[in-house]
């Protein structure tokens, strides 16, 4: 028996299908609205929710992992009379158990609870995740907890991983705790793609006998080989020419390649972990991407999501470097003020993890002696962005706009020296003036083409008092 939940506005639909799950013999609720049923929910042991996609506040497809963190941890089932292909890959993507049509069947109805049921039973007979080293992954997000999931059990396995993020979110750390957390005896070694030229990549992929070429003067194993029984780490695989794909691919199927120089084929026994920022799909789609070799890689993939879409992770981040960055630095610990963690909150990290901890890094190095870290501890580009993000733009406003005296003309003096006597205020105050008034006039003339009226109403003059500084500085319409 399964507790069950449904999520539809149409009452006349949501109660045919109410009383037609009670019959089949499992309890069932109705909600109308996403809120009711997060509201349902506090008190309900649900194992599975019938969501309807168009609801009254708001899309059903952008709340499925909500409706899976609750503790009885429900399986979600997208029932829609708008189905199309996009909200199918949204709805399985975000982790939901099926995308179904209206009208659904009977059978189906049979069909889908009898399955989930069954999945359910297994998991729980077999509850008890098991635990993995973290390294130095900090979070405690769903999304976070989502993807070591994904690395546990990619870790217990021998296929090979995509790990999918912006840059700076961690995917190298992912792929360590991959590796850590397996059984390969091997090591782990790092393929930076992006460093690796055309010319040289033989070399460094699958090495070279002595005397090979002008400067092999001793032979080298390369890379495929040093992860002989470990892991091969190819970051930002996405960089690679379509040349290097080629030579790849074929050392990913058979596990074999040839040394430069060398006449005997060589294996090596390893399995793949590749990193990208970039859209792969779409690169095979556009031709810049093999789809062999896509589709050879493409075996667990973790998606690491950006920090700004995980913030309930700051606290924790900001603790854990806060009190790394001291001690490496022998300093003492640092108290985090909450003004601090508000403007960390408040920033959008568009350097991700990575940008963080070099964010942290800095503001411990500006609070020096000080016991406690605040907002004016961290970097001006920083503490500029979120005062920037605080208002709204407004493009109709006209922007204050900084001026530079005597920009054309040189600079205006001062009519004293560091260290000489002070004249009087008003003496200096018309020498600069006429230093600026002059400098504008002979700079408006210049751009108005020696146009009176244009003059006038550009500089807000009247024309005798325009005549009068013209007078003044002995300036001459031309």
């Amino acid at each position: 028996m399964a507790n069950i939940l449904i999520i539809d506005d149409d009452q006349d639909f949501s109660r045919s299908f109410q009383r037609i799950i009670e019959r089949i013999g499992h309890p069932c609720q109705v909600a109308q609205t996403i809120k009711d049923a997060f509201d349902r929910l506090q008190g309900m042991d649900c194992d599975l929710i019938f969501l309807d996609v168009n609801l009254p506040d708001g899309n059903g497809l952008a709340h499925i992992k909500q409706f899976q963190s609750f503790p009885s941890l429900p399986e979600v089932v997208i029932l829609t009379g708008d189905g199309d292909s996009d909200g199918a890959t949204l709805a399985i993507a975000n982790g939901a158990w099926d995308y179904v049509g209206k009208p659904i069947s009977l059978n189906n109805i049979m069909l889908i609870l009898q399955r989930t049921i069954a999945y359910r039973a297994s998991k729980e007979q077999n509850r008890g995740p098991r635990k993995v080293k973290r390294s130095a992954i900090i979070g405690e997000s769903p999304a976070i907890m989502d993807c070591l999931e994904v690395m546990g059990k990619a870790a217990d396995s021998k296929s090979n991983v995509i790990i999918t993020g912006e840059t700076g979110t961690g995917k190298e750390l992912f792929a360590r705790g991959i590796h850590e957390n397996g059984s390969t005896p091997g090591k782990l070694v790092v393929i930076d793609c992006t460093n690796l030229s055309t010319h040289l990549a033989e070399s460094t992929l699958f090495g070279h006998t002595k005397g090979s070429f002008t400067s092999a003067h001793e032979a080298r194993d390369g890379l495929f080989k040093l992860a002989n029984n470990g892991t091969v780490f190819l970051d930002e695989i996405g960089e690679l020419s379509l040349e290097l794909q080629k030579s790849l691919l074929r050392v990913l199927q058979e596990h074999k390649f040839r040394p430069i120089g060398s006449e005997k084929e060589v294996s090596s026994n390893f399995r793949v972990i590749a990193a990208t920022n970039r859209d792969l799909r779409l690169m095979v789609e556009q031709g810049l991407f093999r789809n062999d070799l896509y589709y050879r890689l493409n075996g667990h993939q973790i998606e690491i999501p950006p920090l700004r879409s995980r913030k309930e992770d700051i606290l924790l981040l900001a603790e854990y470097y806060a009190e790394k960055i001291c001690r490496e630095s022998s300093i003492s610990p640092k108290t985090l003020t909450p003004e601090f963690l508000n403007a960390l909150h408040a920033y959008q990290w568009p350097g991700n993890v990575r940008e963080f901890v070099n964010t942290m890094a800095v503001a411990i190095d500006n609070c020096q002696d000080e016991p406690s870290l605040y907002s004016h501890h961290l970097p001006v580009d920083v503490r500029i962005s979120i005062a920037r993000n605080s208002f709204r733009h407004n493009p109709d406003k006209e922007q204050p706009t900084l001026l530079e005296p005597g920009r054309i003309h040189g600079a205006i003096p001062l009519p004293f020296s560091p260290g000489d006597d002070l004249p009087p205020l008003r003496e200096v105050r018309e020498i600069v003036v006429g230093h600026l008034e002059n400098t504008y006039m002979r700079q408006l003339l210049g751009l108005c083409a020696n146009d009176v009226p244009t003059a006038c109403e550009r500089s807000g003059l009247s024309r005798a008092r325009l005549y009068e500084l013209l007078k003044k500085h002995s300036i001459r319409l031309k």
